[in-house]
């Protein structure tokens, strides 16, 4: 992670990140829920609209597992 460019690699947190980073998961803290998406903040403290249907429910709080703006699986702390 770039402290410079707070990006992880080189990718961002939303939709709109690098692709070519198949294997490349961000955890991020839930911060607010609204719907089928959640904004969430990662470790440096950038945030962004994450799609949460695939681990619905969420609780603020919750730690995400993060891939291209999509939430694909939880972290338990």
């Amino acid at each position: 992670m770039s402290e410079d460019t707070k990006t992880w690699g080189g990718c961002t947190l939303d939709h709109d990140g690098c692709v070519v980073c198949a294997d490349a998961g961000i955890p991020v803290r839930v911060v607010s829920v609204d719907g089928d998406d959640a904004l969430c903040e990662d470790a440096i403290g950038k945030q962004a609209q994450i799609a949460v249907e695939l681990v619905s429910p969420v609780r603020v709080g919750e730690v995400l597992l993060t891939h291209g703006g999509v939430a694909i699986g939880r972290v338990f702390e």
